[in-house]
C-alpha cells in the first residue's frame, strides 16, 4: 500500500508504512530514530522496532516537516529525542549515542540549534 502522511484532528502527525511486520500507523513523535542496516530500515519507537525495505532517502522525504534530521548516511533522528551534540557524537534522551561524521557535523548542529529556537 502506498505510504501516506495524515494530519489527524489534533494536528498530530502520523505516518503509515507497510512494514515487514505488517502495515502500521505511527505517530511521528513516537519514532526515536531510523537506522539503515543491510538494505533494511529499522524504526526504533517508544513501543518497539519495525523494519521496512525502502531507501532511507525516500523515508526522509516522507518524514519532511516532522522534525527529523539526517545525521549520517545511515541515521534519521527525531530531534525531540536529542539530548546533546558534541565532539561528533549525538546523545539521545534514551542514553544511546550515535556518531556524526565530520562532514555533516556543522550542518547537524545548526539544524538542531534552529529546532531548539522554535
Amino acid at each position: 500500500m502506498e505510504d501516506r502522511l495524515k494530519k489527524q484532528e489534533k494536528q498530530e502527525l502520523t505516518v503509515n508504512f507497510a512494514f515487514v511486520e505488517g502495515e502500521q500507523t505511527l505517530r511521528a513523535e513516537d519514532i526515536i530514530y531510523i537506522e539503515t542496516n543491510r538494505h533494511r530500515n529499522l524504526f526504533y519507537t517508544k513501543d518497539g522496532t519495525f523494519s521496512i525495505y525502502r531507501k532511507l532517502n525516500d523515508i526522509e522525504k516522507d518524514m519532511e516537516g516532522m522534525d527529523f534530521l539526517r545525521i549520517h548516511q545511515s541515521f534519521l533522528v527525531n530531534m525531540r529525542y536529542i539530548q546533546k551534540i558534541s565532539s561528533y557524537v549525538l546523545r539521545l534522551t534514551t542514553g544511546e549515542e550515535l556518531s556524526v561524521p565530520k562532514s555533516r557535523y556543522q550542518k547537524v548542529k545548526q539544524a538542531y540549534a534552529r529546532y531548539q529556537e522554535q
